[in-house]
Parts: C-alpha cells; sequence; structure tokens
C-alpha cells in the first residue's frame, strides 16, 4: 500500500515547495528533479534519494524504491513543481558533494565564472560532458547548481561530471595550466591554434563583465574564437566551440 498525501498544508508538501529557494537548498542539502527521464538518471547515476511523488499509481511498478514512493494529488504536485508543464513525478534527492581534493585529481577542467543564467550553466555542463571534460570548477556569484532550470538544461548530464564551488583559484590547483577567455586581452591566441597541456583549466567568465582579474592573473595563454560580423557570442556558445577545439587534443 503507497503513502498518499493529499493535503496542502502536510509537513512534506511545505517543506519541499520550499526547495525552490536556493537558500533552503543549501540548508537540507536537498534538490528536486521533475520527470520520468530525470528519475532514471538518479537511479543510474547512484544518487541518494529522499523521496519520490507521483500522481499515477501504476508508476510505481516500475520505481525501485518503492518504501520511499508517494502518492500525491495534482494539486499537491503543482504546489512543489516549478515546471511549466505538470509532471507525473517529481524525486526529492540528496546532493553529491565534492571538494577540491576530488576536481584536482582529474586534468580537464572547465571553471565558470559568475555565471547568473541557469540555462546557460546546464548547457555548458552539458557541453562538458560531450567534449570529454573531467570536472567543473564554479566560482564568483554563479546561480545555484542544483537551480531545477540548471538540471532540466543540462538535458541528462548533471550527474555525469562532477561540480565543485570554490572561492578562488590557488596553490591546490598549480599543477594547471590555466587558459583564459577574456574577450578585449591584447596577447590571445586563436582557438585552433592552441595544443592544450595534459592538464589544464578552461576558464569563462559571465557576458556582462567577462573575467575577472583574480582570475586573470592565473592565466598562462588567453584564447579567442575567430568571428566575422559578430562581436561576441553567448557564453553558452562560446563554450561550446572552445570546449570541442580544446578535445581535439
Amino acid at each position: 500500500m503507497l503513502n498518499k498525501i493529499t493535503s496542502l498544508s502536510n509537513s512534506k508538501v511545505i517543506a519541499y515547495s520550499k526547495l525552490s529557494n536556493p537558500k533552503y537548498r543549501q540548508e537540507t542539502g536537498l534538490f528536486l528533479v521533475e520527470g520520468e527521464k530525470a528519475f532514471e538518471d538518479i537511479v543510474n547515476n547512484n544518487i541518494s534519494v529522499r523521496d519520490i511523488l507521483i500522481t499515477d499509481e501504476n508508476l510505481a511498478n516500475n520505481i525501485p524504491f518503492r518504501d520511499n514512493v508517494t502518492l500525491v494529488t495534482e494539486a499537491v504536485m503543482k504546489k512543489i513543481s516549478t515546471s511549466d508543464s505538470l509532471p507525473r513525478i517529481i524525486t526529492v534527492a540528496e546532493q553529491k558533494v565534492y571538494n577540491v581534493r576530488d576536481i584536482t585529481k582529474l586534468n580537464r577542467l572547465v571553471l565558470l565564472e559568475s555565471i547568473s543564467d541557469p540555462g546557460n550553466l546546464g548547457t555548458i555542463i552539458r557541453g562538458a560532458v560531450a567534449f570529454g571534460f573531467d570536472g567543473i570548477i564554479l566560482t564568483g556569484n554563479c546561480v545555484d547548481l542544483y537551480n531545477p532550470k540548471v538540471i532540466r538544461s543540462s538535458a541528462g548530464n548533471f550527474f555525469k561530471i562532477p561540480c565543485v564551488k570554490i572561492k578562488s583559484l590557488n596553490s591546490d590547483f598549480h599543477d594547471f595550466k590555466v587558459y583564459t577567455t577574456y574577450l578585449h586581452s591584447d596577447n590571445s591566441v586563436s582557438a585552433d591554434k592552441v595544443i592544450p597541456s595534459n592538464k589544464f583549466i578552461l576558464s569563462f567568465g559571465s557576458e556582462a563583465g567577462g573575467l575577472s582579474d583574480e582570475i586573470m592573473k592565473y592565466s598562462s595563454e588567453n584564447v579567442v574564437i575567430k568571428t566575422n560580423r559578430v562581436e561576441s557570442l553567448n557564453i553558452a556558445s562560446s563554450a561550446a566551440i572552445l570546449m570541442y577545439e580544446f578535445s581535439k587534443h
């Protein structure tokens, strides 16, 4: 017999509806994943599950964690969901936390500084997986990693690559060559001419401000994309092109 929730004032409903708030996600270490495909991604990547909410009882037949399943009304699901279209399943999962030591063991990293748009962050995560990067570093005023739009924009790739938030690059990363992508640098090399080192960090800043002086001081080489009739590209497009160029080596 499945657990059931029908009341909007149920304590779980109130708590889970707060997970749209980044501060509450940080306090609880939980996040929401909406939809059946996203649930499969959770299972396939061994993410710890706290609760599974469904509106269709038949879905429970295909869920391995039956003890964690709760049948809810559409009204309850609507209160919790952040999607425009109502999902049939929402998973309440535990955030997977990585530290600097986990990341410095890797070789090919992407650093993102103050990326504020969740769609751009999710798209860059998707590209990093597609082009064989090992990990992602977030720094500055980046959008919350577990924002539901980040997860949706990653198109199933969110759980396939470790991401860590740091305050600054420091001696922990001394083994890495840092490639920056500052548009207005006087000393830059075209992306198609770069042969990356074995351990490197490819860095991107916000569209509004670019990379900060704090990141630029670690730059070993500044990389640019040669364009014809536009001054610059969207950050997600630029990242995809540069990650592709770096993946050739």
